[in-house]
């Protein structure tokens, strides 16, 4: 495209990558940032994150630095923002968000090399789209069977210590979502939580947020006193880096759609996912090993202001017996 020119590798070159928000977008962006600095080792890479997805990114090898943008600022923060991002002197910026606010940094933000996308205001960008082997001027590729994310040895011994003292498998419960309608019942999960410690394993609560914590609480209070000590409730206890950490050291993971699973997915480890406002493949995790759909006839119609629980439909028995057979699968793999 006229006026943009890729990087050309160099020391004195400055990227900046954004993919600011939200927590599974921001998962799903990790190979693209790592195959960028794996292509131009040499180019600092810098990522623009929305507070708190710094927690997930600060320390990964393929990023030289966050920039983090607190949205509590408001407008002030904002143009804040694109002062620090005018006063860096980024050779490139390579945006992955597609969004109003994205096109207008792209406007303001004073880099001669802008590749991005958006519906209407695609002018702001001087390479207009996302396909990186055009954005970076030579052939690269994403390696989907590789695992990008990577937990430090300090996580890991972190989620061994805050796990010692439960039995295996180890399944991780994510029990939350960013909508109501897209939650599974807190009794289900209770009922599945206690197939699971009856069955000789452990149950492990994430999430974060008010309303999580909230349901986490109703969960344990559902359970047979028996199940209680089996169910490790860290919902609203973790830091983003940490919740992978934890989500590493467990054997399975279940959930719906929202960004825990993502993580999941990212660390490649067998997960049972809940859909029914939302599809697999409407919202990226379509990877999932086993898919549990709500048998609702609008399933898939993202109306967050319904008021019946779809979810509802998805039985803890039918959960169950999804784990069951995943956790005999990933046994019957790591034998061979």
């Amino acid at each position: 495209m006229a006026g943009y020119n890729p990087p050309l590798g160099t020391k004195d070159e400055k990227i900046l990558f954004i993919r600011y928000s939200a927590l599974g977008d921001v998962v799903r962006a990790i190979p693209l940032a790592a195959t960028i600095k794996a292509a131009l080792p040499e180019v600092s890479l810098t990522w623009l994150l929305v507070h708190p997805y710094e927690e997930l990114i600060e320390g990964q090898p393929y990023v030289d630095d966050v920039l983090v943008w607190d949205r509590k600022l408001g407008f002030k923060g904002f143009v804040r923002l694109i002062l620090k991002i005018r006063k860096a002197n980024f050779t490139h910026m390579i945006s992955m968000q597609g969004t109003d606010r994205s096109a207008v940094i792209a406007l303001f933000s004073g880099i001669k090399n802008r590749a991005g996308r958006h519906d209407w205001a695609s002018f702001v960008y001087n390479m207009p789209g996302e396909d990186l082997t055009q954005i970076l001027g030579r052939p690269v590729r994403v390696d989907e069977g590789r695992i990008y994310y990577q937990v430090s040895s300090e996580l890991c011994r972190f989620a061994d210590d805050i796990l010692s003292a439960t039995s295996r498998p180890r399944v991780a419960c994510v029990i939350g979502a960013s909508k109501p309608v897209k939650r599974w019942p807190a009794c289900s999960w209770a009922e599945l939580v206690s197939m699971v410690a009856s069955s000789g394993g452990s149950a492990v609560l994430l999430g974060h947020g008010r309303q999580e914590c909230k349901m986490a609480k109703e969960i344990i209070s559902l359970l047979p006193e028996e199940f209680k000590e089996k169910t490790v409730d860290l919902v609203g206890k973790l830091k983003l880096d940490e919740m992978a950490a934890v989500i590493e050291a467990c054997d399975l993971v279940i959930g719906g759609d929202t960004g825990p699973m993502h993580l999941a997915l990212a660390l490649h480890k067998p997960s049972v996912g809940f859909f029914g406002p939302t599809l697999p493949g409407q919202v990226g995790l379509d990877k999932i090993n086993i898919r549990l759909l709500s048998d609702c006839k609008c399933a898939g119609c993202q109306n967050w202001d319904c008021d019946k629980n779809c979810l509802s439909s998805i039985k803890p028995k039918e959960a169950f017996e999804a784990l069951a057979k995943l956790h005999e699968f990933s046994r019957n793999q790591m034998i061979k």
